[in-house]
């Protein structure tokens, strides 16, 4: 399980930013209010004063009448803090009014608690995960909450891939997609492939998986095949220093990979080496994906060489989406 280092960076810099703000904003208040009660600036004097005193104890030869020092240090701070508080109040600020005031009481914005991360660090980051998905909004609205089986019919199906209907297929499909999702980060990858026509389904079974694997803690990067090999295409051509190699990086290294609309992408020479380096790689590094396609089996056989027919057919599961177009159906 690995974040994506852009997504860790930019939401510990963030948590970074919110702490230094809320110890910045207290100690303006804290200032602010040394000009209207100059008796709270005499006694945070005087706190100081035992901090250091208890500190010399401490550090110091110690001898029989060390601890009873240190009590004394400790009830005159007490009294002090306590005069402190008092004097707040009744000036009409509450005891803690010069404290730093956090979005997360539970880490004070440190984003850990000892050395567990934090619910909400955990919850930043996979936000920021699903942003950088390559989903963009549709991540959040196509969830398996969502996902309606109702559009699927339930009369047996007349299509010569399966033999029952397209309600009780595609509630397999459904079944299995979960499943992959419950198992991912386990020591078996799977990968699979999604075929079917326009409308039924794949974006949305590819953004519910996403989602929830992102929220796993792991990195998800959702990219059309036309994107990906336009990437691929660019860095080949592009002159030093001008092509953000990054993007590159995140197909091939990223825990789940999904690819979508494989097949409309341009199919020369150049491309179809790029695909098959891309699938190769990930395969060889265990790094599981997921391929969207709007293509048969045998229309892939025509489109791409043998190499990456075999490759995707020997690797990936198959899961056939079948039915009538559920946005017309919706209308």
């Amino acid at each position: 399980m690995a974040y994506n280092s852009k997504v860790v960076k930019k939401v510990l810099s963030d948590f970074d930013g919110k702490y230094k703000a809320a110890a910045a904003n207290a100690e303006k208040r804290k200032k602010d209010l040394y000009k209207k009660l100059p008796e709270l600036w005499e006694i945070d004097g005087k706190l100081s004063g035992t901090y250091a005193e208890l500190a010399g104890i401490m550090l110091g030869s110690g001898g029989s009448d060390s601890a009873k020092k240190i009590g004394g240090v400790k009830k005159k701070n007490q009294d002090l803090l306590k005069k402190r508080k008092s004097l707040l109040e009744h000036s009409g600020y509450s005891a803690d009014y010069t404290e730093p005031v956090y979005e997360c009481m539970n880490c004070e914005d440190t984003g850990y608690k000892g050395e567990a991360m934090c619910d909400c660090l955990r919850k930043a980051l996979a936000i920021e995960s699903v942003n950088c998905s390559g989903l963009g909004r549709i991540i959040k609205n196509q969830t398996f909450e969502n996902f309606d089986l109702s559009y699927y019919d339930k009369n047996k199906s007349s299509e010569n891939l399966v033999k029952e209907s397209p309600y009780q297929h595609m509630k397999t499909v459904y079944d299995n997609s979960k499943k992959f999702t419950e198992n991912f980060g386990g020591e078996i990858k799977e990968n699979l492939l999604f075929i079917g026509t326009t409308g039924l389904g794949k974006t949305h079974l590819s953004s519910a998986i996403a989602y929830e694997i992102i929220k796993k803690g792991f990195d998800v990067f959702y990219d059309s095949a036309q994107s990906i090999l336009y990437s691929f295409e660019k860095e080949r051509f592009s002159r030093s220093g001008n092509f953000d190699s990054d993007i590159i990086e995140r197909y091939m290294s990223c825990d789940l990979l999904i690819i979508d609309d494989l097949g409309t992408e341009y199919s020369g020479n150049m491309a179809v080496s790029s695909l098959y380096s891309l699938i190769n790689m990930r395969l060889l590094d265990n790094k599981s994906m997921i391929i969207s396609t709007n293509l048969s089996v045998n229309e892939m056989k025509m489109k791409y060489d043998e190499r990456i027919v075999s490759r995707i057919l020997g690797e990936f599961k198959p899961m056939n989406f079948i039915g009538e177009d559920i946005r017309f159906r919706k209308l």
